[in-house]
């Protein structure tokens, strides 16, 4: 009876043994990157995707009705920073743009400086570049939304922004918008190097 009992207990040791590491395979293949990171990496690149259609739609349009304006302000979506965007007209060609950024558990403002090109004659949609920095801030945790592969510890980071886009305000309507992509490199115990894309949408006035 003893000799039974000691079987059954060494068979039930070995299974917990097996089970424990194969749950332990299962964690590790599911952990990185997971299944909530690639999702929303997914959901970025088609919403970006989308975007850059209906722009390239609305662009053509807007060679022939657009107009230009001063300031605007509004709101960046779909990049990692996205956000609260300004952007005044200092003289026809030349703009200053700022930018606020909410992340998870962090705050990224980024000072841009931009100059315009019209694409065609006077009134069109125009091609844009710069550059500028940002500063951020980070809480033990902290990271971009869209970017759940590199996390921050409690910190301030500072960074250099490069930014080429394509910029229209709709005739007749107090609308901007434009379409960019703003590569940055963050300065954090080593240069981070990120590929941030977005569409903006303001108000004119």
């Amino acid at each position: 009876m003893i000799l039974l009992i000691t079987k059954i207990t060494e068979k039930n040791k070995h299974v917990n043994d097996v089970m424990n590491k194969t749950n332990s395979i299962i964690s590790n293949q599911i952990k990185w990157p997971t299944l909530h990171a690639l999702l929303e990496k997914k959901i970025m690149k088609k919403n970006i995707l989308i975007v850059a259609i209906i722009l390239c739609a609305v662009s053509i349009y807007s060679t022939t009705n657009a107009q230009s304006y001063k300031t605007g302000l509004g709101l960046r979506f779909g990049g990692l920073t996205s956000g609260l965007t300004l952007k005044h007209f200092t003289n026809p060609t030349t703009a200053l743009e700022g930018i606020v950024s909410l992340g998870r558990q962090s705050v990224v403002v980024t000072g841009l400086y931009e100059k315009h090109a019209p694409l065609g004659g006077a009134g069109s949609a125009k091609i844009f570049y710069g550059f500028g920095g940002h500063l951020g801030f980070f809480q033990d945790g902290g990271r971009y939304y869209y970017n759940d592969n590199r996390i921050y510890t409690a910190s301030t980071v500072v960074g250099v922004d490069g930014i080429l886009g394509l910029d229209f305000k709709l005739n007749k309507a107090p609308i901007n918008i434009s379409m960019d992509i703003k590569p940055f490199v963050d300065f954090f115990g080593g240069n981070y190097f990120y590929m941030d894309g977005g569409l903006s949408v303001r108000y004119t006035f």
